[in-house]
C-alpha cells in the first residue's frame, strides 16, 4: 500500500480563490510516463488517500484536482514508492 498526502488548493493558477473544488484524481502505474490506473476522490476537503492492492515493484503517483464544472488541474509532480 502507498499513503499519499497533499495540500488542499486554495488558489487557482490565476491567483483567484478556489470556490468550486469538487475532488481529486490520483493516477498511478509502474512507469512515471504511463500512469494508467486511477482513483477518484469526491471529497474536496480530503488531503490524503491510501492506495491498496499494489503488487511488488516501483509505483508512480500523480494527483490532479477538479472543479464542480469538470475542469481539471495539471498533474502534480510524480512521486514514487517501491513495494517489496
Amino acid at each position: 500500500m502507498a499513503r499519499l498526502g497533499w495540500s488542499v488548493p486554495t488558489t487557482n493558477t490565476d491567483g483567484t480563490v478556489v470556490t468550486d473544488l469538487a475532488g481529486y484524481v490520483i493516477q498511478y502505474g509502474n512507469s512515471p510516463t504511463l500512469l494508467a490506473q486511477q482513483v477518484s476522490i469526491s471529497d474536496p476537503s480530503a488531503n490524503s488517500y491510501t492506495v491498496t492492492g499494489l503488487g511488488s515493484g516501483t509505483w508512480y503517483f500523480a494527483l490532479s484536482s477538479y472543479t464542480v464544472s469538470g475542469v481539471y488541474s495539471a498533474l502534480s509532480n510524480v512521486a514514487s514508492k517501491t513495494i517489496e
